[in-house]
């Protein structure tokens, strides 16, 4: 199977170069008739909460946390049939959500067409769009935020494949969706360029040469709506080179919507991460929806400082209308450090979140 990705890879990374040139010269061919459409949008979420430590040193503490993200979406379609759009996030929380400071976060442009999708900026690369586990409630299981509440330092629980590259400057494209077949690659040249920044071959802090890819399938069997997606991510780390993969699963039946998703990422000669996962959420009516989730991440360090971590999370949700909903979660995280400083964490959140 790696083969065969590895191979429809290399054939889309070469469409890359082709694509840039055509677009580009479709562009310059069609002539500016007015601005684009600017849209603003973005959500705002405060939540209450409580956590307990089960071990010998009981922790009771509540809490108070929010997050909120403004974004700038901008999209024009040219009288020769292509479309321009981008989108500029910046997040505004206070810092009380683990954020250090405002700030933008991705920002990005894209040409859209008959050829598909070509996008660049700050972006996450392509394997992160494989989909992780979908709950309702403040506290999910991806990159739980259960360290917000309770003493749990940092999430095992990440099914992304960027291989710590994150959001940084790259060069993405998607193919058109062919009997719900779609594949995506992208290249990022310098992996430790979060912003703007000379562009270095020789780069010698970080890693480079950053290639990920994703095979996308989404179709509908016997009334259920299915998407499956395998992943792929390589990065240059000097002397050792970085590689995961991840592949998910969605099933949507009726009320019902299962969620499933694997990754492994060898980060180094001496440490490797593991993540599996599993969601379920069922709409009670339009506006009320309930869900239960389960993680379970595993890091390997060859050093000895190996790690469990497993979450387990059970949401409550409200639809209030006009973007506007109301939610709660109860949630237990489990970390064994082969040090020994084992946690058993039990906590519970509520609050609002706001779209715009």
């Amino acid at each position: 199977m790696y083969r065969v990705m590895r191979g429809k890879i290399m054939k889309t990374s070469k469409l890359l170069s082709t694509t840039v040139l055509v677009s580009a010269a479709a562009l310059i061919a069609a002539a500016p008739a007015s601005a684009a459409k600017l849209k603003l949008g973005g959500y705002y979420e405060q939540w209450f909460g409580w956590g307990q430590d089960g071990n010998a040193s009981p922790l009771s503490n509540f809490d108070v946390k929010n997050d909120a993200e403004i974004y700038f979406s901008f999209k024009e379609k040219l009288s020769n049939g292509l479309t321009v759009g981008g989108r500029i996030e910046m997040e505004a929380g206070n810092g009380n959500d683990g954020q250090s400071a405002n700030g933008f976060d991705e920002t990005s442009v894209y040409v859209s067409g008959s050829f598909g999708k070509l996008q660049m900026g700050n972006n996450d690369v392509a394997a992160a769009s494989a989909g992780g586990v979908s709950v309702v409630g403040p506290v999910g299981i991806i990159k739980s935020d259960a360290g917000d509440w309770i003493p749990a330092s940092g999430s095992l629980n990440n099914s992304d494949n960027d291989l710590g590259m994150g959001d940084a400057q790259n060069v993405h494209y998607s193919t058109p969706k062919i009997n719900g077949l779609q594949l995506s690659v992208s290249y990022t040249p310098d992996a430790s360029d979060g912003a703007n920044s000379d562009f270095d071959d020789s780069e010698t802090s970080g890693f480079k040469d950053g290639v990920s890819g994703l095979i996308k399938y989404s179709g509908a069997f016997g009334g259920s709506k299915i998407t499956l997606a395998l992943g792929r991510t390589t990065a240059d780390n000097g002397g050792y080179d970085r590689e995961g993969t991840n592949a998910s699963l969605k099933v949507v039946q009726g009320a019902i919507t299962v969620t499933a998703t694997m990754a492994e990422e060898d980060l180094s000669a001496t440490r490797e991460d593991k993540f599996t996962g599993a969601g379920l959420i069922y709409k009670l009516d339009k506006t009320n929806s309930v869900s239960a989730g389960y993680g379970k991440g595993k890091r390997t360090n060859t050093g000895g400082s190996d790690r469990e971590q497993t979450v387990y999370t059970f949401g409550a949700e409200r639809n209030l209308g006009k973007g506007v909903s109301v939610s709660a979660s109860v949630f237990n995280n489990e970390t064994t450090n082969q040090s020994g400083t084992n946690v058993d964490d039990t906590g519970v959140a509520a609050g609002i979140k706001v779209k715009f």
